[in-house]
């Protein structure tokens, strides 16, 4: 069938009842009638009782308009096939049809509504009031715009590679100096290792000289003894032997052999040797401070430093706990029943299960920490780390549940304090900051005067056993403040 003949086949309902043209933006209302969209709105520009249909009468109190894109799109099909046109998308369509509601080219465009209109959408109601332009300048003005956004974007991505470019010189930079950092440490380190190596090598062959002075010695001395009691078993034998002659050949001879005396004992060489090993023993006693002192400075430099907060919750009764957590002091109003305000503390020093502690939030569980912490020079206090025992229930720090590794102060006495003991230490004095120095896996536990950077005490290597460990402190007496 041709293209003609398919247009006269098609039935008047394809009509509009208004217009009797095909139905353009057909819609249905509320009897089910289809009409253009545009001819059944003017018919109901100005209804005077309800919405009537033009074609049954058919009245509704309300506007009903329901879009029938299904036999719009039949009907351009049709239209298209009458006109011997190749079906295309439906962009394509849209894009030479222009307005879908008056099939007229979209000229202008609403600012306010963002959309392109034809003559007619333009003098309805919904856009007389709005700013309407002509495409071709809207689309100048929108371009200009774009382009000015677009320049700034440009700008910006430009100033963004520049800085990008900056930062990864800088990036460089800080990298080549870390490595010359490492190298040096590494050259340092190397330097020491091999002058410790090289001095160790000289003591050793100086130890071995006297070793081998002693060796001398000994069987030089040996040798000498040896030949002297050669000699006097030698003359033992022969007066044995001549007093088992008989007496007349015993008489005879006996008054040209007097016994000789052995004379004082010849002088021994190892005092000389004793004196030159105490020698040697005093020229290394500086040389073992150095190396000690350098520990020392190796303990208390290379740890993290952390930041404490003390927790309130972990706090005795009668400690003050700031409100940051940053310091705690004692507090005689709140002494509990059967301590007065000037309470002594115990006389052998403070002790983990009974005196106030408050513990610190943070917990340690792998590397090396150290704090610094700020002591009253009055009443008593302590400072450590505690470590809560396996399946304990987290009671009051400082009960038989935490193992403790601590110094402290107490009646002028500095006592080195753990969950089974107290150690006396020796008359030092008060330092105004203490550093405390933690490493897990050595199991150490150092305390240093912060000031002055010396070493106070250290415990020798204990076993954490994986717990975590908490910074611990002590408060006793008035005035006592850490």
């Amino acid at each position: 069938m041709d293209a003609p003949s398919a247009r006269d086949a098609l039935p008047g309902e394809a009509s509009c009842p208004i217009c009797l043209e095909y139905f353009r933006d057909p819609v249905s209302i509320h009897c089910g009638h289809h009409f253009c969209r545009s001819c059944i709105e003017r018919c109901w520009e100005w209804p005077t009782a309800g919405f009537s249909c033009p074609r049954c009468r058919d009245t509704a109190p309300e506007r009903s308009l329901r879009p029938s894109r299904e036999l719009a799109r039949v009907l351009e099909i049709a239209r298209r096939l009458s006109r011997g046109e190749a079906l295309g998308t439906g962009e394509e369509e849209e894009e030479e049809e222009g307005c879908q509601r008056h099939r007229e080219p979209l000229e202008v465009f609403c600012k306010e509504d963002g959309a392109l209109l034809c003559a007619i959408c333009r003098e309805s109601r919904a856009h007389r009031a709005h700013t309407v332009l002509p495409v071709p300048e809207v689309v100048r003005e929108y371009q200009g715009q774009i382009q000015a956004r677009l320049q700034t974007l440009k700008d910006d991505r430009d100033k963004l590679l520049e800085f990008r470019e900056a930062e990864m010189r800088r990036n460089w930079e800080c990298l080549e100096k870390t490595e010359v950092e490492r190298q040096r440490i590494l050259s340092q380190f190397q330097g020491l290792r091999l002058s410790l190596e090289e001095h160790s090598r000289h003591l050793l062959a100086r130890l071995g000289d006297l070793e081998k002075d002693i060796g001398k010695v000994q069987e030089e001395n040996v040798t000498s003894l040896t030949k002297e009691i050669s000699r006097l078993d030698a003359r033992v034998q022969e007066l044995e032997e001549k007093c088992r002659q008989p007496a007349r050949t015993f008489l005879q001879v006996t008054r040209d052999n007097e016994v000789e005396s052995l004379g004082p004992l010849p002088p021994s060489p190892l005092p000389e040797l004793e004196k030159k090993i105490h020698h040697f023993r005093e020229e290394n006693i500086l040389l073992e401070e150095t190396l000690r002192s350098f520990q020392d400075i190796l303990m208390f430099e290379l740890p993290e430093k952390m930041t404490v907060t003390l927790d309130p919750s972990t706090a005795h009764p009668q400690l003050l706990v700031a409100p940051d957590g940053s310091s705690v002091s004692w507090e005689s109003a709140r002494d509990p029943p059967g301590d007065g305000p000037g309470a002594d503390p115990p006389a052998d020093g403070p002790g983990p299960g009974t005196d106030p502690s408050v513990l610190g939030r943070e917990g340690v569980t792998a590397g090396r920490r150290c704090w610094d912490v700020q002591v009253a020079p009055a009443g008593s206090w302590a400072l450590g780390v505690a470590r809560e025992t396996p399946g304990s229930g987290g009671e009051t720090p400082g009960s038989t549940e935490w193992e403790l590794w601590s110094m402290g102060l107490c009646q002028g006495q500095f006592w080195a304090l753990t969950s089974l003991e107290r150690i006396p230490l020796f008359p030092i004095c008060v330092p105004g900051r203490v550093r405390v120095a933690l490493d897990y896996e050595r199991g150490q536990v150092a305390f240093f005067d912060a000031d002055k950077r010396s070493l106070i005490f250290a415990f020798p290597a204990v076993s954490f056993k994986g717990q975590s460990v908490h910074p611990w402190f002590l408060v006793w007496g008035e005035g006592s403040r850490i």
